[in-house]
């Protein structure tokens, strides 16, 4: 699988364009990897996982052929994850040339927030699928998909998924924080080649936090999945999801995690799994 990041921020991204920070103030003046858009990840040129606001700009920026794409997961209807007005733009009438529909899956609440941008779409061009909690599904690319719960919003399922294709296993592990427990026990049947984990906040002095992950947090859900066996000592765990309420720079977290051998995203990093 080839996995790129589009984006690597939480909601208000790094900069901040209301915040002047001392994080927010550097990253106007270094620039380079601590420039964050909001999150999303592209698999293999034709399945995206989030759409975020900055979505045009992302796959401009990147030169990516976005027409390609097949399968759109939702993790959840919180706005830096679903900028589902822009797909209004593939609609018929606006999007021209296009020869295959956009298969879109997400929760009921996910599917009804597309439903209500795009009134009348065709079936040329969308078709929407119910993800079901810890029941797999199979995309239009080949890929074998579970959605499994997350530790987030507590009015709406939010998931993160677990993707199977050509041999490999990932998980897209967020928006959340510390897993909920029906989620750990689907894990520990799994050996998982790459874990991308978020990483919204700093240090908070809690290593099971709700909703998002701390630093502690991330070291506290690697170490069970070295325990468990869901990670082997080859197994690769990334960061993203970075806040600048974190306090960190890019650079800056890259040296605090590597003693624990943790990678961290930045916008637009490309990796073969």
């Amino acid at each position: 699988m080839k996995l790129q990041f589009l984006g690597t921020g939480a909601s208000e991204g790094i900069p901040n364009p209301f915040c002047k920070c001392d994080i927010c103030e550097k990253t106007r003046q270094v620039k380079g990897k601590n420039i964050r858009t909001r999150s999303a990840l592209l698999i293999d040129d034709v399945m995206q996982i989030d759409f975020a606001p900055e979505f045009s700009y992302q796959v401009m920026r990147e030169n990516i052929d976005i027409t390609q794409l097949q399968d759109l997961l939702f993790t959840h209807t919180h706005p830096d994850h679903f900028n589902v007005g822009d797909l209004f733009s593939r609609m018929e009438g606006y999007g021209f040339n296009i020869s295959h529909p956009l298969h879109i899956y997400g929760s009921d609440i996910a599917i009804n927030g597309c439903l209500a941008v795009l009134p009348n779409y065709s079936r040329e061009r969308f078709d929407f699928h119910l993800a079901i909690p810890f029941i797999p599904f199979d995309t239009v690319n080949g890929a074998k998909v579970t959605p499994l719960l997350a530790n987030h919003a507590k009015w709406e399922f939010c998931y993160i998924y677990l993707i199977e294709k050509n041999g490999k296993t990932m998980l897209y592990g967020h928006d959340s924080g510390y897993f909920p427990e029906l989620t750990w026990q689907w894990l520990e049947k799994y050996r998982i080649d790459l874990v991308i984990l978020e990483c919204s906040y700093g240090y908070k002095q809690n290593d099971q936090t709700n909703n998002h992950m701390s630093i502690e947090t991330v070291l506290s859900t690697q170490q069970r999945m070295l325990k468990s066996g869901i990670l082997a000592k080859e197994s690769r765990l990334i960061t993203s999801h970075h806040s600048h309420s974190s306090g960190f720079m890019h650079d800056e977290l890259v040296a605090l995690f590597a003693p624990y051998n943790i990678e961290v995203a930045y916008d637009g990093l490309i990796i073969n799994l």
